[in-house]
């Protein structure tokens, strides 16, 4: 093991191609990676965003993880802490990245951070299908609000965290704009290799060219997370871990099964619906966020579905670094 391995921090966002990450990048040394604290480091998510606040000490977090680091045999010049959760967990209606990314800094100071985003009423969509899959029961009108809630109140997903620009300053802030790579999950799809291309010359690696046909988290058609929905509050999720009852795994295996056979035809009246209100909840809130951060990126956000208010004046999937040909689109799918 080399002495001082480059950190990378990957720190989602949710619904953002995150498991396909880290099984076909983050845990491959012929690439480069290690993961020390798993592929999915939920590790990182004890050290820093579920404590105690008052309990942080980033020696104690960094001596831990450096002993993960030192038990790994791989060599790999970039060590990798990935875990979504550590940017918030919009669709549990908790919002806490600054902190987290403060703590994270205090710990590798020198780490590079990586922010996988995604046009914002896709990623809302399928949070809500998430969140449900995690035993919430709200209705999709209360999860993303009307925008005329009372004082005090505020649904659990909130439009303004989705307001990339804002997020991606923040850790730039925090570790310096040359140590923080943000892309859209968009390009991974119209564009693998300028994708891919751009995180292993982020990290100074040779380009790779994983595989990024293989599906990874395909996500439940409406009229299955409805169905879900209705049941969650008569079997509930354990919240001391992942164990779960008989009855519990039981509905979830049914569940999946269901959804396989059910006609994608059927789905779509409620999923339209849906999206209907979830359009007329977004309007152009995020238009001027869009253009801004499509600056900040240096990517045609517009090509990729995006929204913006003045479109930037780039040609689509523009490449600060030099480009690779399109090829043919991908078949990876990323969920509702």
């Amino acid at each position: 093991m080399q002495a001082e391995p480059q950190i990378l921090i990957h720190v989602g966002l949710h619904k953002c191609g995150s498991t396909w990450l880290q099984k076909q990048l983050f845990c491959r040394p012929d690439y480069g990676f290690s993961a020390p604290w798993g592929a999915m480091s939920h590790r990182a998510v004890t050290e820093f965003a579920a404590l105690d606040p008052l309990c942080f000490d980033a020696a104690v977090s960094r001596a831990a993880f450096d002993a993960a680091l030192h038990a790994d045999r791989s060599d790999a010049p970039v060590a990798v802490i990935s875990h979504e959760a550590l940017s918030s967990r919009p669709h549990h209606g908790k919002y806490y990245a600054p902190y987290v990314a403060d703590r994270l800094h205090q710990t590798f100071p020198r780490a590079k951070v990586l922010l996988i985003f995604r046009e914002q009423t896709s990623i809302i969509y399928s949070l809500y299908g998430e969140y449900v899959r995690n035993g919430g029961q709200h209705s999709f009108e209360q999860f993303i609000g009307t925008g005329k809630e009372p004082p005090g109140w505020a649904p659990l997903c909130r439009l303004s965290f989705f307001e990339y620009d804002r997020l991606l300053q923040m850790y730039q802030d925090v570790f310096g704009a040359e140590h923080v790579l943000a892309l859209p999950l968009e390009l991974l799809k119209a564009d693998p290799d300028a994708f891919t291309g751009r995180i292993f010359r982020f990290l100074d690696l040779p380009v790779q060219r994983p595989d990024t046909v293989r599906k990874s988290n395909t996500g439940w058609g409406a009229l299955t997370v409805e169905g879900y929905r209705l049941t969650n509050g008569l079997v509930r999720m354990n919240p001391l871990g992942p164990s779960a009852s008989w009855l519990f795994r039981a509905r979830a295996a049914l569940t999946r099964r269901l959804d396989r056979f059910v006609p994608r035809g059927w789905h779509m009246k409620l999923e339209g619906r849906r999206r209907d209100a979830l359009n007329a909840r977004i309007g152009d809130t995020f238009m001027h966020s869009n253009a801004r951060m499509a600056q900040m990126v240096d990517i045609d956000l517009t090509a990729l579905g995006y929204r913006l208010s003045t479109p930037p004046r780039l040609d689509p999937l523009h490449h600060a670094a030099p480009a690779y040909p399109a090829e043919q689109e991908s078949l990876l799918s990323f969920g509702s």
